[in-house]
């Protein structure tokens, strides 16, 4: 269970969602009327608060823009029959958070902040959840150094923000992926399981080839052999091999341990179906 704390609450004075066009959603495009924001300062978290979706301030020497602390998570919020406001699994990935913060050497996010200040964050912008079929309230965490200063080491300050985006589905028809053979996303001992900036930055050049070629994603492979193949660039992967789902291990921490992943291999296992991570 987790504990009540002060997060203080700012309403905007004026909503955007009337305005607001909720049958037509390209993802990430459009936000909600609020945001949760906390700093790291002095090893402890402070100034928690949920106030108006607005631009933040920043210095040219911030820490993240030059060497890269800086993580993420994405979370689906959806609208039940009876209106509520149900959100997909976030221990889950409040759990990932975590790990990717240690990996990156940042410091974890309390459950108060993470899980409550979403809570309270989704329940003051709950009517932007859209209603059709395949939509959600996309929820992304995010954390990044702020310290002010030029020098290769651990930030000291630190800010956690959650913003909301109501989307429609990501992709509409079937995809169509390539296998890559020359780029590689991560090898054993790296950063491949977090969820930082870093790990999407490295894969863009590939993915946009891939896109001039006619694909939409990138299936990746090892950084040894490019024969093992590891996930693609926005989900895990699959096989179905004589009534077998297989699907790439964990072990090397390559790749990440999605949570729909997970969902998925429970909901084979109820079907009867047993999946073998390779």
């Amino acid at each position: 269970m987790t504990e009540a704390i002060d997060i203080s609450i700012e309403k905007t004075t004026k909503s955007k969602l009337p305005g607001t066009n909720l049958k037509d959603l390209p993802f990430g495009q459009q936000f909600t009327d609020h945001m949760l924001e906390a700093d790291f300062e002095n090893g402890e978290w402070k100034n928690v608060v949920i106030r108006p979706y607005q631009a933040l301030q920043l210095e040219p020497s911030l820490a993240a823009l030059h060497y890269g602390q800086a993580i993420f998570e994405g979370i689906k919020a959806y609208r039940t029959n009876t209106g509520e406001a149900m959100i997909f699994r976030p221990f889950d990935n409040f759990r990932r958070f975590n790990q990717s913060a240690s990996r990156m050497n940042m410091p974890e996010v309390p459950e108060e902040i993470f899980i409550e200040g979403m809570r309270r964050l989704i329940g003051l912008d709950k009517n932007w959840i859209p209603e059709g079929a395949d939509h959600s309230l996309y929820i992304r965490p995010v954390m990044f150094a702020t310290d002010e200063v030029l020098g290769v080491r651990p930030s000291n300050k630190y800010k956690f923000l959650i913003i909301l985006s109501p989307t429609g589905p990501y992709y509409v028809n079937p995809m169509k992926i390539a296998v890559e053979e020359k780029y590689t996303r991560a090898a054993p001992g790296g950063v491949g399981f977090s969820k930082n900036a870093g790990n999407y930055g490295g894969s863009m050049l590939a993915s946009t080839l891939a896109k001039q070629e006619g694909f939409d994603q990138v299936l990746w492979t090892d950084a040894f052999e490019h024969r093992w193949l590891q996930e693609v660039g926005m989900m895990n992967v699959f096989f179905i091999i004589d009534g077998l789902a297989v699907t790439p291990s964990l072990d090397e921490g390559t790749i990440l341990e999605g949570v729909t992943r997970d969902s998925v291999i429970r909901g084979l296992a109820e079907m009867g179906i047993r999946t073998e991570e390779r």
